[in-house]
């Protein structure tokens, strides 16, 4: 099994498996996908259900992930980015249950556990083949930030460091114990309990910042003085939330902003493609483009075919969710690595209004196929993000796919051959490439 790069004589504890056998992989593959994944799971779904969205779990999967690889020193911060990567897949399709919730609510029937499983298997599986296809225009060719990769390869760097790992550690077990504190003592205190406060809401919100914070509290409050308006023309009975008819009204909202915002995004992302001189690129490590093509039409059929199959899906509808993928992956990644937005709900909402235009009427088959929209596109993005940070960390990049389709099925993938990849600590700053990738223009500005 090839190993994950590590550096020259690397210091470990004796009781630890050597790096690059099975052993270490097994460690490395158990503690992301059977430990860290459900747990950042459990969360997101927590965070779906309860506040409409759930943040990624790359950050907290990286700083316990150093935990489990810090006996290796210096170079563990390879074996964490594998647990990071691998947790973060199993977090995000965890997020998606509440497709699960809006089944339950157009009172569908529940499918067979094992369809519904192998539904989703085949849908991440192509969100992370597309993902990858996508990662050398991103990633490699026009060097998107993608902030929340650079934060988590900064993290995995500096958490090499025992003393500033305990530190890190220390403080998430005391905000864990803040909130599981603060969440038995607001439910005693009525007038706190009926206004529905809770400790991750506050926790959310210190996430998001003032910049939504503050806009969802504006529009928060704005809907609650216009309910009386709203019951007197009769959008809205008495007694029924306002969220009910301000849901509709801020998702049209939302679709006009994203578009407004998408297309400035692709007119910014174009001209810095068009003004960048084209590097001298070497050929990458591992799988040609023709493999992760046949990889992507592999699954999107195991979609298409999965879903007429067992849920009754008609074959025109799904195979219209799985082209859609191809230019979502592309719009929405290209958001994430500019400002670190996935704009996941709004690509779903315009997958249903474009069926619908084309003749759509059952609300099942809507939803049943624009969950490969949203699975796949978050699926995608997120493999675009744990590429910037393999590639901050010298990583292969066939090693960030296969540990994401890892993580997405939970089972034994097909691996591939890499070359050696170079591993020597370099400064990160806004982005950091490999040495044996840059040009020799670039070379020769670091020796000045």
């Amino acid at each position: 099994m090839p190993s994950v790069p590590s550096e020259a004589a690397p210091r470990r504890l004796h009781w630890l498996p050597a790096p690059g056998s099975w052993q270490y992989h097994l460690l490395l593959g158990a503690a992301g996908m059977l430990v860290l994944g459900p747990l950042g799971g459990i969360a997101a779904a927590y965070m779906n259900f309860s506040l409409g969205f759930f943040v990624g779990g790359q950050v907290l999967a990286g700083i316990l992930g150093s935990v489990v690889t810090c006996g290796y020193g210096a170079p563990g911060r390879h074996g964490a980015n594998y647990i990071q990567t691998a947790a973060a897949s199993v977090a995000g399709m965890g997020g998606m249950a509440v497709v699960i919730q809006a089944m339950s609510w157009l009172g569908l029937a529940q499918p067979p556990l094992w369809q519904l499983v192998g539904y989703m298997l085949c849908i991440g599986m192509y969100g992370v083949g597309v993902g990858m296809l996508y990662t050398p225009l991103l990633v490699d060719r026009m060097q998107l930030t993608f902030p929340s990769g650079l934060a988590v390869a900064n993290i995995l760097r500096a958490l090499t460091d025992p003393l500033l790992l305990r530190r890190s550690v220390s403080r998430l077990a005391g905000g864990m114990a803040a909130g599981m504190a603060s969440g038995l003592w607001l439910a005693r205190l009525a007038p706190l309990a009926a206004l529905d406060v809770s400790a991750s809401t506050f926790g959310a919100g210190m996430i998001v910042g003032a910049r939504i914070g503050m806009a969802a509290l504006t529009g928060g409050l704005a809907g609650w003085a216009m309910t009386p308006y709203f019951v007197s023309i009769g959008w809205l009975a008495p007694g029924e939330p306002f969220r009910k008819i301000t849901f509709l009204i801020a998702l049209g909202m939302i679709m006009g902003a994203a578009v407004v915002d998408v297309s400035l995004l692709l007119a910014r992302a174009w001209r810095q493609w068009r003004d960048r001189a084209a590097p001298e690129t070497a050929r990458a490590s591992g799988p040609g483009m023709r493999w992760v093509a046949a990889w992507v039409v592999l699954w999107g059929a195991a979609v298409v075919a999965a879903g007429v199959a067992w849920f009754g899906q008609p074959v025109g509808y799904q195979l219209m969710a799985v082209l859609l993928v191809l230019v979502f992956a592309l719009v929405n990644g290209i958001s994430v690595g500019m400002v670190d937005q996935n704009p996941i709900s709004s690509a779903f909402v315009l997958c249903v209004i474009l069926m619908a235009a084309a003749g759509l009427r059952a609300p099942h088959v809507g939803l049943i196929a624009a969950t490969v929209l949203l699975v796949s596109t978050a699926e995608a993005c997120d493999m675009q993000q744990d590429r910037s940070t393999g590639w901050r960390l010298a990583a292969a990049a066939w090693r960030s796919s296969a540990t994401r389709s890892r993580g997405s099925s939970s089972a034994r993938c097909s691996r591939w051959r890499s070359r050696g990849c170079s591993c020597r600590r370099i400064r990160c700053s806004r982005w950091t490439r490999p040495p044996s990738r840059r040009t020799s223009s670039q070379r020769a500005g670091l020796r000045r």
